[in-house]
């Protein structure tokens, strides 16, 4: 998988390639400092990939839930630049709902 370009769901504290975009296993606070998503928040973030000429974008959130989120906006975006060194977080309603912005 490290070939093609990969799409890293989970945090850097449970999915060791997403740790490897992010520096390392941070979690919790650590992942909060590290990406600047806190509780409530995700993250959707291009690094380069494994291989080069590659991508890999972590779609991340502090929770599971909003991991989720993170997963439900990506698939319902209708314009998200994928090129590496974009950065996009997202706030989690009440109720699912997202607001993003690149960062």
């Amino acid at each position: 998988w490290q070939d093609r370009n990969v799409l890293l769901v989970g945090g850097s504290c449970i999915n060791t390639a997403t740790a490897e975009k992010l520096g390392g296993a941070k979690c919790a606070d650590e992942f909060a400092t590290v990406t600047g998503v806190g509780a409530g928040k995700f993250l959707i973030q291009t690094f380069d990939g494994f291989t080069a000429g590659k991508v890999a974008v972590v779609v991340a959130g502090y929770e599971a839930t909003d991991t989720l989120a993170a997963a439900n906006y990506l698939k319902s975006a209708t314009t998200l630049d994928t090129a590496v060194g974009k950065k996009y977080v997202g706030t989690v309603a009440q109720g699912g709902s997202s607001t993003v912005v690149a960062a």
